[in-house]
């Protein structure tokens, strides 16, 4: 059974149309990141409008929760402090800057950056979540829009 505290987390996820998006965790102890990196063609209508993002080639968006779990298996997201950034295919470097974004059931964090597809991104986030450390690393493969 899923657990009410992860829903926005599952819900966000959810809110990609394509299912090639490429995530990744790493857990310390009783906590969790997920990062989550997809175009931002690959967004609903409806969870671009809500986080504020302009759909369009050349663009992406890296998601990333913290999450607690708690003895009872409850599981909720915590505020941190995160930090992302990525190497193209050709080792430029580039930093991300995350928005935090809470709402009444979590909170979160978003970060948008260019994509020059085709290319391959791997993308590295650390985190400090509730005094720790964290850090997870990635990739994601982006092809060039199709021409219709």
């Amino acid at each position: 059974m899923l657990n009410p505290s992860l829903l926005p987390v599952v819900a966000l996820v959810l809110t990609f149309s394509g299912l090639a998006a490429a995530s990744e965790v790493t857990r310390l102890g009783e906590l969790e990141m997920h990062g989550i990196a997809v175009p931002t063609t690959e967004l609903t209508a409806e969870a671009a409008r809500d986080y504020n993002i302009t759909p369009a080639a050349g663009r992406g968006l890296l998601t990333v929760t913290l999450i607690k779990k708690g003895r009872n298996g409850r599981a909720e997201s915590v505020p941190g402090q995160v930090y992302a950034g990525g190497f193209t295919q050709d080792n430029k470097i580039f930093s991300i800057p995350i928005r935090e974004v809470r709402q009444a059931d979590g909170v979160y964090y978003l970060g948008e950056y260019r994509v020059n597809a085709p290319d391959t991104i791997r993308f590295l986030v650390n985190a400090n979540v509730l005094g720790k450390p964290m850090k997870v690393e990635f990739s994601r493969a982006f092809s060039a829009p199709s021409a219709n």
